[in-house]
């Protein structure tokens, strides 16, 4: 899904950005098995794939959670729609299908495109 999402609108300035976290004990062991992983299983990803980190170490993740502090991850597969200014602009659990947010992707692609924000990054990781 995620790689859907990179293909449909990752000309227009998005990009997924995938983080690896070990603290649900549902990712593989080191960085070689998970990109081992996912070439044979995913070829299609072409998003970045980050490090294999914990919630606790994970900069990224400490930026994002002080903007939204009440939103807690809790489980794999959680989404941050990030605007092009590093904002956070929504938050969502596991069991939002990425396709679903499309239309806020969309809206913010557009904004972007009317406020000079075009041709920088929109992400979700």
């Amino acid at each position: 899904m995620k790689a859907e999402l990179q293909s449909k609108y990752g000309s227009k300035g998005f990009s997924v950005l995938a983080f690896p976290i070990k603290d649900f004990n549902q990712e593989l062991g080191s960085n070689e098995e998970i990109l081992s992983f996912m070439d044979e299983n995913f070829p299609q990803v072409d998003f970045p794939l980050f490090s294999l980190s914990s919630l606790k170490e994970n900069p990224v993740y400490h930026k994002l959670h002080k903007q939204k502090p009440d939103n807690h991850i809790k489980w794999n597969f959680y989404k941050f729609l990030i605007d092009w200014n590093g904002q956070v602009v929504e938050f969502y659990d596991k069991k939002v299908n990425p396709m679903q947010i499309s239309g806020q992707i969309e809206q913010l692609l557009d904004e972007a495109s009317k406020t000079g924000g075009a041709g920088q990054k929109l992400v979700t990781s």
